[in-house]
């Protein structure tokens, strides 16, 4: 989902179903950082399911947790 959705949907959580754009944003920046987060953790579980990770209904941090660790190189 673009940004400007969990933006949108945010504000209407905080505020109730009216239009997220009758609104004033107190800090813009925060609420910008908030909804990048959740688009790109949206990505990440993406990403994660299609690689064969996880599965629908679990959260983000139990998909991540079923990944294995990377390999370190020892370049000595």
């Amino acid at each position: 989902m673009p940004t400007e959705c969990y933006r949108d949907q945010i504000i209407r959580a905080v505020t109730g179903n009216k239009p997220a754009m009758v609104f004033h944003v107190v800090d813009e920046t925060a609420l910008r950082r908030l909804s990048e987060r959740l688009s790109e953790a949206e990505r990440a579980a993406t990403i994660l399911q299609a690689k064969g990770y996880g599965a629908d209904g679990l959260l983000l941090d139990e998909v991540a947790a079923r990944v294995p660790a990377a390999h370190t190189h020892d370049t000595r």
